[in-house]
């Protein structure tokens, strides 16, 4: 599983867990790999760091006078933890530093004589408590802070219909170059079929935000059409940057081509072929990152320049956990889900990885948002739902049924950055790879302009409809844990079908 750490969640104080892009694949996190059948890894994150940011005025005085007796200026500053799992422990947290950078640019801050703006333990016991508080203890400085870090990955209600979508807007398809590979998850949704595939580049414009590591935009087999970096680079990998065209972690590059790898006779082809690719990168070399990172590039591309970019369409391969049974959850899910409301009223559709720990998808963000597609895996091989998915837990109502979909997420084989792999190509497993067949399918409907809502959310209920309307028409597609599936107290949705 690549793991990505926390930043910020909210006010879930103590219950907030890590955030992670969501493929099974990081060797640190072996018996969480390992329950979830996963042979290889491509990150190997042997230095845990959690970074926890707060805005200067949400910490209390003897921070910031602290920073000012460095010489630092933090009028427009936010403070950022960091740390390391607590000794023998996977869950708890131990911050060592807090750094000051910009609250805009995320850029670290200096002093006057050029010094980093940063604070460490020291040997006075008073001070490490007030500053960085202690293990399952957050700093007395700024007591909101998550003290614990778990991991966490990566239908509709009702369904006595078949459901229809609108008649005759699909694209139209063009010939399967001879020399393309079509991969397991494009073949099971029919985005290739009979052959073929859609033109996408004749449809709407429409234009794929990938909200991750960053894409490799020199791979030839993706439609590069820009990016926009929002991530602090690490300072452990050389040659790491902010720039939203480089991807040294590689997460983010293999979620583009599960997109829109190019129908362009070499490689492997993607669900929306050749459909643009914008990077917002969140994620640095190590995969380390910032929920309120991710919330700033949503916010951008719902924004003036996200829409003169394009950008109908969000992928997030990423996860953060919260307990839905603390007393702050409800204000940490209005917090969070905010920025991805103002996405769906800007017309975006958004989806989400639901995550890989077989858990109730209530307790991931943003996949609990409710105007979010949270997507759950299915193994493609073995019809069923994958063994690591998380779920939307029984009960359920019919509008948290309507945002849960399933896409192909068991060895998924697509572009990866050539800092990874120098074929550029591999095979990963996760609700990570399950998310992008679903955002591609989403492209492919607007481009169509079949999903010609005025709000994303009501636009995925086009793709929920289009599901239903497969199933009515081939009872055989889907998989054995779909939304036909009762009694087993677990909602995984509908396959998604890319109809269009």
């Amino acid at each position: 599983m690549a793991a990505l750490t926390i930043t910020e969640c909210g006010s879930a104080a103590g219950t907030l867990r890590r955030l992670h892009s969501i493929s099974a694949a990081d060797t640190t996190l072996e018996a969480e790999t390992a329950a979830a059948g996963v042979q290889d890894s491509i990150i190997t994150d042997s230095a845990m760091r959690s970074g926890v940011s707060r805005p200067a005025a949400d910490v209390k005085a003897p921070l910031v006078n602290a920073f000012t007796t460095l010489g630092c200026n933090v009028q427009n500053a936010k403070f950022v933890w960091k740390g390391r799992f607590c000794r023998g422990s996977t869950s708890s947290i131990n911050f060592t530093e807090v750094a000051a950078v910009d609250r805009f640019t995320n850029a670290a801050l200096r002093t006057s004589k050029g010094a980093l703006c940063r604070l460490v333990r020291g040997p006075n016991p008073s001070v490490n408590a007030q500053r960085f508080g202690s293990c399952n203890a957050a700093p007395a400085v700024a007591a909101g802070l998550p003290v614990r870090v778990c991991g966490a990955t990566g239908g509709n209600g009702n369904l006595g219909g078949v459901g229809t979508t609108p008649m005759g807007l699909v694209l139209p398809r063009v010939p399967l170059q001879p020399n393309e590979q079509v991969p397991s998850g494009v073949s099971l949704i029919e985005a290739a079929r009979g052959g073929s595939v859609g033109n996408i580049k004749l449809g709407k414009t429409v234009v794929v935000a990938v909200v991750d590591s960053g894409v490799d935009a020199t791979h030839p087999d993706l439609n590069y059409v820009g990016g926009k970096g929002f991530v602090i680079p690490s300072t452990a990998v050389p040659g790491d940057s902010a720039d939203p065209a480089s991807d040294l972690y590689g997460h983010g590059t293999h979620v583009a081509g599960i997109v829109g790898a190019e129908n362009d006779n070499s490689g492997l082809v993607g669900v929306a072929p050749g459909v643009g690719i914008y990077s917002l990168k969140i994620l640095d070399a190590q995969g380390v990152g910032s929920l309120s990172d991710a919330m700033d590039a949503v916010t951008w591309a719902a924004g003036a320049e996200g829409q003169a970019a394009g950008i109908r369409v969000i992928n997030l391969s990423l996860a953060a956990a919260v307990d839905p049974a603390a007393a702050d959850y409800a204000d940490t899910l209005a917090l969070v889900c905010d920025s991805f409301k103002r996405a769906s009223n800007a017309g975006i559709i958004v989806a989400a990885a639901a995550g890989n720990y077989g858990e109730d998808i209530r307790g991931y963000l943003p996949a609990a948002c409710p105007t979010v597609i949270a997507v759950t895996s299915m193994d493609p091989a073995a019809g069923s739902a994958s063994s690591f998915s998380n779920f939307l837990a029984e009960p359920a109502s019919a509008a948290e049924k309507g945002s849960v979909m399933a896409a192909p997420g068991n060895a998924i084989n697509s572009t990866i950055s050539y800092a990874r792999e120098d074929s550029g190509y591999r095979e990963l497993s996760g609700t990570s790879m399950a998310s992008p067949h679903v955002a591609g399918v989403a492209a492919a409907c607007i481009a169509s302009g079949a999903c010609a809502e005025p709000t994303g959310y009501a636009n995925s209920a086009v793709l929920q409809a289009a599901a239903r309307e497969r199933l009515g028409q081939q009872p055989a597609y889907g998989y054995s844990n779909d939304a036909r599936s009762t009694g087993t107290g677990k909602f995984y949705g509908n396959l998604v079908w890319a109809k269009w």
